[in-house]
């Protein structure tokens, strides 16, 4: 018999993969240090001081929508899941 892939959990690890690798780019950008051997959690719980709100939106679970804000720097950014299970950014 042959085994199959789970492809939504798999895309849903793929969406959360993408946005942690996003978060840590920014967590770089905006400073912050000690981020590159933490998880999805801790790089939010990370993000969330020095004046930053950081919002991931994964109401849908085929899209993460990641907001990050502090007075008027804005960084925005969208993660799909396409039709083959790949993680694509949005613009």
């Amino acid at each position: 018999m042959a085994r199959t892939k789970n492809k939504r959990v798999a895309g849903v690890s793929k969406l959360d993969h993408r946005v942690t690798v996003q978060l840590k780019e920014w967590a770089g950008l905006s400073g912050f240090y000690g981020y590159k051997d933490m998880d999805l959690e801790q790089v939010l719980a990370l993000l969330n001081t020095e004046g930053w709100k950081t919002e991931v939106d994964s109401s849908d679970p085929n899209a993460r929508i990641l907001i990050m804000l502090k007075g008027d720097t804005v960084r925005k950014g969208k993660f799909v899941m396409d039709d083959k299970g790949r993680a694509l950014k949005l613009h």
